[in-house]
This record gives C-alpha cells, sequence and structure tokens, in this order.
C-alpha cells in the first residue's frame, strides 16, 4: 500500500506541475499568434520551433491541444488511483478511465509530432532524420498509451471473471 501512495504522490506531483505548465502555456499563445513572438524560437519537448508565419502558429496550437490532452489524462490517471486506494479495482469507471488514459496519451503524442514533423519538413531548409530511444521518444509514449488500453481490456477481462466467480459461491 505504500507503493500505492508514493505513486499517487508523484503523479499528484506531475499533475499540479502541469497544470501550472499548461497554463502558462495558454497565456503565452496569445502574444506568439498576435506575433509578439516572431522569430524567436521555442524549444517544445526537444523540437525548435520558430514562430515566424501562419504555420508555426498552427502548430503552436496544435501542441497546446496536445498538453491539454496529457494533462486530462493524468488528471483520470489520478482518479483511477484513488480508486485503487479505496480498493475498488474493477469498477467500470476505472476500466473506462484506463482506456481514456491511453487515448489521451495517444492522441497527445500524434498531436504533438505530426504537426511539428510536417513543419519541419515543408518549412524548414534544414532537414534531417532523428530516431528517438529515450523517456520522451514518441514511439515509447504511443506504446504506453496502447498499454493502458490493453490493460482496460484485461480489467475488463478480469472483472467479468470475479462476476462469474462470486456467483458460482
Amino acid at each position: 500500500m505504500r507503493k500505492l501512495n508514493v505513486l499517487k504522490a508523484c503523479i499528484d506531483l506531475a499533475f499540479y506541475l502541469s497544470c501550472l505548465t499548461v497554463l502558462a502555456f495558454v497565456l503565452f499563445i496569445p502574444f506568439a499568434i498576435l506575433g509578439q513572438m516572431d522569430g524567436i524560437p521555442i524549444k517544445m519537448q526537444g523540437r525548435e520551433l520558430i514562430i515566424d508565419n501562419w504555420q508555426g502558429k498552427v502548430v503552436l496550437v496544435f501542441a497546446a491541444v496536445s498538453a491539454l490532452f496529457f494533462v486530462y489524462g493524468i488528471y483520470l490517471l489520478r482518479k483511477t488511483i484513488g480508486f485503487f486506494i479505496k480498493k475498488d479495482l474493477f469498477s467500470a469507471e476505472v476500466i473506462r478511465n484506463f482506456n481514456v488514459i491511453g487515448i489521451c496519451v495517444v492522441t497527445s503524442t500524434l498531436l504533438m509530432v505530426i504537426p511539428t514533423f510536417l513543419y519541419n519538413a515543408f518549412y524548414r531548409t534544414k532537414m534531417g532524420f532523428k530516431l528517438e530511444v529515450g523517456f520522451d521518444s514518441p514511439l515509447l509514449v504511443i506504446s504506453l498509451g496502447l498499454f493502458f488500453m490493453v490493460l482496460s481490456e484485461v480489467f475488463k477481462i478480469a472483472k467479468n471473471l470475479k462476476e462469474e466467480n462470486d456467483l458460482t459461491l
């Protein structure tokens, strides 16, 4: 149980820090869109973005939406850990939360990676290919999102087996 409380504390900290970051990001976006940040390079998740045209501003908006999806996924994870602490492991909400967390993580990653890739491919002269294998690798993050979706299915099967077992006793 101690590990669960440590996990809850870590997720809570990540959630609150993410909320602060998203709040700052949302406050920053109007300045960038209105042209106050033209030519200033911004580094988001290891990717440099220069907001000097409308395409860069569109990528910035996609990044903001991506961050909102990710923070919502962290929020759902916090709720799910709360159910675990109450020992309510197989509720329908836990199963739904795991699936939605996975969708949020995958959507967040795709909303960040695809527009940034297209922007760099079409509007930047410096081209290259970089395969990332670190903890912030898009492939790893998408895999983590898919893992949450699979975990949702596993919990659904376990819930059905538990209900069948309870009926046979």
